[in-house]
């Protein structure tokens, strides 16, 4: 009833109806952070491929499968556009989020009813093809300390946008290259986990980044 609902709405709507797909391996959960005062968990996903997502819901489950936390307002969120970031805030039950915490973390498209569900904590490579370029980045030191170099064995002279994240999903840092080293200044960065997002020609690989 709830999806015959919700596509009577949209055939009135101005809006059309965007992705009939969801390739998952395009999809990364980046980081998630706990407000336990406003009892709300703010996931923030990577969406690195073409289709847009309709109406997303997200569901957060411990490594028992109990859920921990989830939407209440299933409106609340036109979609999630392709190539984009976003941090989906949620309703929960945690009063605490430990950095152990592990749990599986399923987005779902409601036009479709599609739904891709990821392990959490979860390593980032995604959108890479043999012949991506993004495919041969190295980064180093890692954890680091001061300063970080990026190897993009950039053979191509290719621009490549690089963005750095926090674990709430916020850009910290953000470049253009077309450079096959890049050298970055920690510059007050706090210690703490944060994600290098390098795209170029419509590819994205995203690396986790320790900083001491």
């Amino acid at each position: 009833m709830k999806k015959i609902l919700l596509l009577s709405l949209l055939a009135f709507s101005s809006v059309a109806l965007k992705a009939q797909t969801l390739n998952c391996n395009n999809f990364c959960v980046l980081g998630m952070t706990l407000d336990a005062v406003a009892h709300r968990l703010n996931v923030t996903i990577a969406n690195n491929d073409t289709n847009f997502v309709n109406y997303p819901t997200v569901v957060v489950t411990n490594a028992a499968g109990d859920t921990v936390g989830n939407i209440e307002n299933t409106f609340y969120l036109f979609g999630q556009p392709a190539n984009d970031t976003t941090v989906h805030n949620i309703s929960t039950t945690l009063t605490t989020l430990p950095s152990s915490f592990t749990g599986f973390v399923y987005l779902t498209d409601q036009v479709w009813d599609l739904t891709c569900m990821f392990g959490f904590p979860m390593s980032c490579s995604v959108g890479i093809t043999e012949n991506n370029p993004t495919a041969n980045i190295s980064i180093y030191p890692n954890p680091a300390t001061d300063k970080i170099t990026l190897e993009l064995n950039n053979s191509n002279n290719k621009t490549m946008a690089i963005n750095i994240f926090d674990v709430a999903g916020k850009t910290v840092k953000a470049y253009n290259t077309n450079a096959e080293k890049l050298v970055i200044d920690r510059d007050g960065l706090e210690s703490g986990l944060y994600f290098v997002s390098i795209a170029v020609e419509g590819k994205r690989v995203t690396r986790k980044l320790v900083i001491k």
